[in-house]
């Protein structure tokens, strides 16, 4: 089984992905991660995949109901993305003036995009839960480059 993991995470470094962070905020907490197993599910109505490990502490923040936010990053958001990927969690995500609040939504400025998301399903899945979003909105970008993130590293 151990061959088989090391396998297949070799296989998936050599998978080029967009890099987003899924924003959240449940009363007064606010949680950001980075990830990249994010993906368009529907054009009517649009809606989006996102998948979270059961450890993440999104996960228990994102629920059915509950709003959440894609941020696709730009080419430049790339120090973002690092801290968000690390171990600190919480508010040490949040410093500087990089997020907006709007209604029940956190989302980072200067993003590719933000695709702002309901949950409306989600499936358990071993170690992760997919979550299900139906769009609410979105705001597009100038920026024409995404963050891209393939072979264990960030690409430009």
């Amino acid at each position: 089984m151990e061959d088989l993991k090391k396998s297949y995470i070799n296989a998936m470094r050599g998978v080029v992905s967009t890099v987003s962070i899924i924003s959240a905020k449940d009363d007064d907490e606010r949680h950001a991660m980075t990830a990249t197993s994010v993906t368009s599910l529907s054009l009517d109505p649009p809606a989006m995949l996102v998948c979270v490990n059961k450890d993440a502490s999104i996960h228990n923040i994102i629920n059915y109901g509950s709003s959440f936010c894609i941020n696709i990053l730009s080419s430049r958001q790339k120090e973002l993305a690092e801290v968000c990927s690390k171990s600190e969690e919480g508010e040490a995500r949040f410093e500087g003036q990089l997020w907006k609040e709007n209604d029940n939504f956190i989302y980072a400025k200067q993003s590719l995009s933000n695709i702002f998301c309901e949950c409306s399903n989600l499936v358990e899945h071993s170690s992760h839960t997919i979550f299900i979003g139906n769009v609410t909105s979105v705001i597009n970008s100038d920026e024409d480059c995404p963050l891209i993130y393939g072979s264990g590293k960030y690409l430009n």
